[in-house]
């Protein structure tokens, strides 16, 4: 991970002008950071379960799912792109006040797959800024250990191992998918 700016303020318009070049860039605590690539495990969870969330979102047309070129704008000073994000139909106008700008708080459920590069620490750290700004839901996959750790605004968390079943609870009702056929090789 590289900084490349400063303390500075960042417009909307000014995070959305960086060159992409193949990684994402997001804002933390006022400096912009740019991540590696992920991998090919790393992608292939993040579609597997985007396929699942789509699926179940666009059937029972409860709002939408994003992929991780999305921004979530928190505040002035942070900006991220969780790997995958539902918004639910009740909160989008809300919180995308032009839908060719970045949202303004956080997803209703924000998903980060955590890849080769990626701290748990600062996932986690991450998950709790989602939280704190508005997500109902968030969720931590490890390709690694084929465990999801699940995270609440409570500040509750629980981890489910590979024979367990990931669950949308209130926030996407109805979603489930077993971690064993999300880790299927």
């Amino acid at each position: 991970m590289k900084t490349l700016s400063p303390n500075k303020l960042w417009s909307d318009d000014k995070l959305m002008a960086l060159d992409r070049d193949g990684r994402k860039h997001e804002l933390w605590f006022g400096k912009v950071v740019t991540m590696p690539p992920g991998g090919a495990e790393h992608g292939y969870i993040i579609m597997r379960l985007g396929a699942a969330l789509v699926a179940h979102v666009e059937k029972h047309k409860l709002g939408r799912v994003y992929d991780g070129q999305t921004g979530f704008r928190l505040g002035l000073d942070h900006c991220f792109e969780p790997d995958l994000a539902y918004v639910s139909n009740a909160r989008l106008k809300q919180i995308l006040p032009n839908k060719e700008k970045l949202f303004h708080a956080a997803p209703d459920l924000a998903v980060e797959v955590l890849s080769p590069s990626d701290s748990i620490t600062k996932t986690e750290a991450k998950l709790g800024l989602y939280l704190t700004h508005g997500a109902r839901l968030a969720w931590m996959i490890d390709p690694k250990t084929k465990t999801a750790r699940i995270y609440r605004p409570n500040g509750e968390s629980e981890l489910l191992r590979r024979d367990r079943v990931l669950t949308g609870n209130s926030v996407l009702p109805g979603f489930r998918i077993s971690l064993s056929r999300l880790f299927e090789d």
